[in-house]
């Protein structure tokens, strides 16, 4: 039962890990930039 939990703790990390790498390559690769209009 206690290696259940820590698989599920486990593959909850790794998602959410994941999750970050994900976006934050994505917007490494396309560096978004702040519209003129939102700068002021």
């Amino acid at each position: 039962m206690k290696q259940l939990a820590y698989r599920g703790v486990a593959a909850i990390v790794i998602g959410v890990a994941s999750v970050f790498v994900l976006v934050g390559s994505y917007a490494f690769i396309n560096k978004p930039e702040i519209p003129a209009e939102l700068r002021k």
